[in-house]
């Protein structure tokens, strides 16, 4: 995802979910990859932690994972990704689904991302 994407105004009059929706989602997609890991310089999205969102009439479903259970940011890093989508025009409710399967894995990290934290003195 990439920063630099054209916003999608869903309150904007004509906004038609039924032919939107999916750029309607690739918006969602957009602003969950600014949300930075609070742990390493990369975002929720290039962590792989996103799994899945879903819009249906504006109840917005996040599916997600962190890398181990009992993460210590586990409440924050819920409490960003609500409030980065709860104030979007067409956002009427978030709700953050925590999977455990599949297992979240450093295979989720593009080579991408591998270097940026390599660059960081992250060792993988």
């Amino acid at each position: 995802m990439s920063a630099n994407m054209t916003p999608v105004d869903a309150g904007e009059p004509g906004f038609d979910r039924s032919e939107g929706n999916a750029a309607f989602e690739e918006e969602l997609w957009a602003l969950l990859d600014e949300i930075p890991d609070p742990h390493i310089p990369v975002s929720l999205v290039e962590m792989g932690m996103i799994y899945d969102v879903r819009d249906e009439d504006g109840d917005v479903t996040v599916e997600m994972t962190f890398p181990c259970m009992g993460c210590p940011a586990y409440d924050f890093i819920q409490d960003d990704v609500r409030s980065m989508l709860r104030p979007v025009p067409g956002v009427e409710s978030v709700t953050i689904d925590i999977v455990w399967d599949p297992v979240w894995s450093k295979d989720r990290l593009t080579p991408e991302v591998r270097e940026k934290m390599r660059e960081a003195g992250i060792s993988l």
